[in-house]
C-alpha cells in the first residue's frame, strides 16, 4: 500500500511539473531557450494576428464555398455607400472606403481599377488544394488590409522582434479625413503602443501613398517594458492577383523584382513550397557584422517592383524611404493564400545582435534606440495600360522617366560609340620575410607601363576605344590605410608613368579609390575615431569569413569608415584630383555598399549616407569632370557618367523563373554601362552573349603579375584575371560587341522578348521614330542586327575554359 501511495505520489509530481506555468521557470539566455522563447512569440503573434476567437485555425469544408459573401464587381465597390470619391485628375479618379479599409483607384480612359487590397478578398472561392479548402478567415482580413507593422518587445527577457506581422485589420482605431487631392488614414494600435497617419494623394501619373516618421507614435519605448516600431507595410496587397479569374480560367502575367540585372516571377508559378521573394534593397548594412558568412547573392539596385497583367499593370517605385526597405513578391498558394501579390517592407528601426563576454551561447538583440531617422516612407504607383500586352521594357520606361522626373537623370551616352571595359589592379601588401622576420611588401601587380602594355596589345587586336578603371594605385590605398591624395605608388612606375598612362589616346583612365575600410590608422584618420559604430556601441569590423565553414577569421579587421569622415574625404580627394588636373575620378564601393553609425556624436542613417553620397558625387562631377561608378544604386545613376559592373544574371532565387537586364532597360541610351567582369564567370560564353542582349558594354579583370604572386593577398580572388590568358578572347568580343551595337549606344530598350528556353533574345533599340533589333541565338552561338547574321562561335570559346 505505501509503494502504491508512493507510486502515486511520484506522478502527482510529475503532472504539477508539467502544468507550472512558463512564467514560474527560470529565464536563460541560452541559444536553445532563445529559440523556445522566440517560437512562443511566433505563436503569440499568430493568435494576435488571426484573431481572438481561434477560428482561422478551422479548416473550411466545401460547404463553406456556399457561405462566402457575394463577390462585387470594381463599379459595386466604389458605388458602396462607405465609399467616397477623394480626388479627381485628367487621368484618375481616386476613392477610399473607411469601413472596409480600402482605397482604390480609377483609370478614366480605360476604366480599369487599382485597389490597395483585394474587393473580394473575403468571398474569394479558389480552392487552396485539391480537397477543395479555402483561404482561412484570418489571411483573408490581412489580405484585406491597408496597413501592416512588426513590432520590437524591448523587455530584457524577450529582446525579439515579431515574426509575424499585426495587419490594419486589427487596428483598434481606423480614422479617416479627407486631404487636398486625397486622404489621410490614422491607425492606432493597443496592445502593439504604435500610432501613425497614412496620406493618399493623386498626382499626375501616379498614386502616392506615404507615412511621415513625426506622425508615427511610439507609447512606450523604455528599454524595461516597451515596444519600438521596427517594421512597416504600406498597402501590402496592392494591385493583387488572383489565381483564377471569376469564370475560373487562370489570370496570366508576372512579377518584376529587382534582384541583380532583374527576375521575373510568373503569376501562378507552382512554386509555392518555397520562401516568398524578400531581398533588402540597395544590400544590407554592413555596420553591422553577421555572425556567420552573410549569403552571397546580387544586390537590388532599384526600389521597385511591377505587376502585369495582359495589357495592364502597374509599376511601384519607393519614392522615400528606399535606403531602409525590403522588396518581396510572393505566388498564389504561397503563404496559404490565392493571389500574385508583389510590395515592400520598410525597416523603421535597425536591430543588431552581439554574445556576452565572447560566450557564443549568449546571444543579446539590441534595437536601435531614440526616433525614427528616416524622415518618410512613401510609395508611387504607376498605373500602365496599352493596347497590346505589356512589355518588360515598358515598366522600365516608367522607372527610367521617374529618374529624369524627379532624381535630375539625363542622358550621357553618345551616339555611334564602343567601349572596351577594364579593371586594373596596382598594388597589393604581399607576406615576406627577410633573415627569418616576417613582413608585409608592397607588391606590383599591373604596373603602370604594365598596364600600358596590355592596352597596347588589346589595341592591336582592334580595342580602340577604353575604359579602364585603375584601383590600389597609392601607397596608402595598398596598405590598407584611407587615401585621399593624387599620389602614384613608387612601386607601380611613379608619377611620369603615371601620367604617361592618363595621357594615352584612345583610353579614358578612371583612377579610383575605394576608401570604405580601413586596416590601421593614417594622418587625420583612426581606425577609432573615424569608424563607424554599431548599434550594440562596439566598433564595426569588417571581418572575413572562413571559405570552408561561414565563420568570423581571427585577427584583427579592417574598420568600417564612418559614414560622416565620407564628406572630408570627398573634399580632399576632389581639391588634390583638381589641383593634378585629373579630369576622371572613382570612389569604389561607395556607390553600392550602404552603412549606418550609431555612434551617439555623429549618428547617420542609410538615408543620410546616401545624401552624402550623392552630395560627393555630385561635387566631383561639377569640380573633377567625369566620375566612374562600380556598380551604382538608383540614388548614383543620375550623378555618374559610367557605370561597371552590371549583373547580367539575378541571385536566383527559387521563386522566381528567368533573368532579365531590367536595369539595362532602365539607364540605356542613358549612361553608358558594362557587364560584371566576364572572365570572372564561371560561363564565360553565355555571359558574353547575355551582354549583347543587354547592350552591355564587354568588361574584363586584368592583372599583369601571375596568378602565384596574388596568393594569401588580398587579391587571391582574381586567380582569374592574368592578362595573358585573356587578351586575344577580350578582343574578339569587344569587335563582335562594336559591330552590334555601336549603332544603338544613344538609343532607349522599347522591348525585350525571349524564347520560352531563353535561348532566342529580341531587343529592340528605339530613338526619334528609328527602331533597330538585335538578335542573340545562344543555342547556335550567332547573332543578328540589320539582316546581317553574326558568328560568336570564335568568341565564347577558349580563355580560362580552354
Amino acid at each position: 500500500m505505501a509503494d502504491r501511495k508512493f507510486k502515486k505520489a511520484i506522478v502527482f509530481a510529475l503532472i504539477l511539473t508539467m502544468l507550472m506555468p512558463l512564467g514560474s521557470t527560470a529565464a536563460s539566455s541560452t541559444e536553445d531557450e532563445a529559440a523556445a522563447a522566440e517560437t512562443t512569440d511566433t505563436a503569440a503573434a499568430s493568435e494576435e494576428a488571426s484573431g481572438d476567437s481561434g477560428e482561422a485555425e478551422e479548416k473550411p469544408s466545401k460547404e463553406d464555398k456556399n457561405k462566402l459573401p457575394e463577390k462585387i464587381t470594381d463599379e459595386q465597390a466604389v458605388a458602396l455607400d462607405t465609399c467616397e470619391k477623394a480626388a479627381e485628375n485628367d487621368k484618375f479618379i481616386l476613392y477610399f472606403d473607411g469601413k472596409n479599409d480600402r482605397w482604390g483607384c480609377c483609370v478614366k480612359e480605360s476604366k480599369n481599377y487599382w485597389w490597395s487590397s483585394p474587393i473580394n478578398a473575403g468571398s474569394e472561392d479558389i480552392p487552396m488544394d485539391e480537397n477543395g479548402s479555402l483561404m482561412k478567415s484570418a489571411k483573408r482580413k490581412q489580405l484585406a488590409s491597408s496597413a501592416a507593422i512588426k513590432i520590437g518587445d524591448l523587455r530584457q527577457e524577450k529582446r525579439t522582434e515579431s515574426p509575424a506581422p499585426v495587419y490594419s485589420t486589427k487596428a483598434n482605431s481606423v480614422k479617416y479625413r479627407k486631404e487636398d487631392n486625397g486622404f489621410a488614414v490614422t491607425y492606432k494600435f493597443n496592445s502593439q503602443g504604435v500610432e501613425f497617419t497614412m496620406h493618399v494623394t493623386l498626382e499626375e501619373d501616379d498614386i502616392y501613398a506615404y507615412v511621415d516618421a513625426a506622425e508615427i507614435d511610439e507609447k512606450n519605448i523604455s528599454t524595461v517594458d516597451g515596444k519600438v516600431l521596427t517594421k512597416l507595410q504600406i498597402c501590402p496587397s496592392f494591385g493583387a492577383i488572383p489565381a483564377k479569374k471569376d469564370d475560373g480560367t487562370e489570370n496570366k502575367g508576372y512579377m518584376i523584382v529587382p534582384d541583380g540585372s532583374g527576375a521575373v516571377i510568373q503569376y501562378n508559378n507552382g512554386k509555392q513550397s518555397y520562401s516568398e521573394y524578400s531581398q533588402q534593397i540597395y544590400g544590407r548594412d554592413y555596420t553591422a557584422v553577421p555572425l556567420n558568412a552573410p549569403r552571397v547573392t546580387e544586390l537590388a539596385y532599384l526600389p521597385m517592383v511591377a505587376s502585369v497583367n495582359g495589357n495592364k499593370g502597374f509599376v511601384a517605385i519607393v519614392s522615400d524611404g528606399d535606403t531602409n526597405v525590403y522588396a518581396k513578391a510572393k505566388v498564389s498558394m504561397q503563404d496559404n493564400q490565392v493571389y500574385n501579390n508583389c510590395y515592400f517592407e520598410f525597416e523603421t528601426k535597425s536591430q543588431d545582435s552581439f554574445f556576452m563576454s565572447g560566450d557564443n551561447s549568449n546571444k543579446i538583440n539590441v534595437f536601435e534606440k531614440g526616433d525614427i531617422k528616416t524622415p518618410r516612407f512613401g510609395i508611387k504607383y504607376f498605373p500602365i495600360e496599352k493596347s497590346e500586352d505589356i512589355n518588360y521594357a515598358d515598366c522600365a520606361e516608367v522607372y527610367r522617366n521617374y529618374l529624369i522626373k524627379e532624381k535630375g537623370l539625363t542622358a550621357k551616352t553618345k551616339a555611334d560609340t564602343s567601349n572596351f571595359y577594364v579593371d586594373f589592379f596596382g598594388g597589393v601588401l604581399k607576406q615576406t620575410s627577410i633573415l627569418g622576420i616576417p613582413f608585409n611588401l608592397k607588391t606590383e601587380i599591373t604596373g603602370f607601363d604594365q598596364a600600358g602594355e596590355i592596352m597596347s596589345k588589346l589595341k592591336d587586336l582592334g580595342v580602340d576605344s577604353a575604359i579602364v578603371n585603375y584601383n590600389n594605385w597609392t601607397n596608402d590605398e595598398i596598405k590598407r590605410k584611407v587615401s585621399t591624395d593624387m599620389s602614384p605608388s613608387g612601386t607601380l612606375g611613379g608619377n611620369s608613368d603615371f601620367k604617361e598612362l592618363l595621357d594615352t589616346a584612345g583610353l579614358q583612365v578612371f583612377p579610383s579609390i575605394n576608401n570604405f575600410t580601413m586596416a590601421s590608422s593614417s594622418w587625420g584618420y583612426t581606425t577609432f575615431s573615424n569608424s563607424a559604430t554599431r548599434i550594440s556601441n562596439a566598433y564595426s569590423r569588417q571581418v572575413s569569413y572562413s571559405p570552408a565553414f561561414g565563420v568570423a577569421m581571427s585577427g584583427v579587421s579592417p574598420a568600417l569608415v564612418a559614414p560622416d569622415t565620407y564628406v572630408k574625404i570627398f573634399d580632399e580627394m576632389i581639391e588634390d584630383y583638381k589641383d593634378e588636373g585629373v579630369t576622371r575620378i572613382g570612389f569604389g564601393d561607395y556607390t553600392t555598399k550602404l552603412v549606418s553609425d550609431f555612434s551617439k556624436k555623429n549618428t547617420s542613417s542609410r538615408y543620410d549616407t546616401a545624401n552624402k553620397i550623392v552630395d560627393g558625387l555630385k561635387k566631383a562631377k561639377s569640380e573633377v569632370g567625369e566620375v566612374i561608378a562600380d556598380g551604382a544604386n538608383s540614388y548614383v545613376i543620375p550623378c555618374v557618367d559610367q557605370i561597371i559592373n552590371v549583373p547580367v544574371y539575378s541571385s536566383g532565387f527559387n521563386v522566381t523563373d528567368f533573368d532579365i537586364p531590367f536595369y539595362q532597360m532602365v539607364v540605356h541610351g542613358y549612361v553608358p554601362y558594362s557587364t560584371k567582369p566576364i572572365n570572372a564567370s564561371s560561363n564565360t560564353g553565355e555571359t558574353f552573349m547575355l551582354a549583347l542582349a543587354a547592350g552591355s558594354g564587354i568588361h574584363y579583370d586584368m592583372t599583369y603579375a601571375p596568378s602565384s604572386t596574388l596568393q594569401d593577398t588580398d587579391f587571391d580572388d582574381l586567380y582569374y584575371s592574368n592578362y595573358e590568358g585573356w587578351v586575344d578572347m577580350a578582343a574578339k568580343q569587344y569587335n563582335i560587341a562594336k559591330e552590334l551595337l555601336t549603332g544603338v549606344s544613344d538609343m532607349t530598350i522599347s522591348k525585350y522578348e525571349r524564347s520560352e528556353d531563353g535561348n532566342q533574345i529580341k531587343t529592340t533599340y528605339s530613338k526619334d521614330g528609328k527602331n533597330v533589333v538585335v538578335e542573340i541565338d545562344k543555342a547556335n552561338a550567332t547573332a543578328k542586327v540589320d539582316g546581317k547574321t553574326v558568328d560568336l562561335a570564335g568568341a565564347i570559346e577558349g580563355g580560362a575554359e580552354g
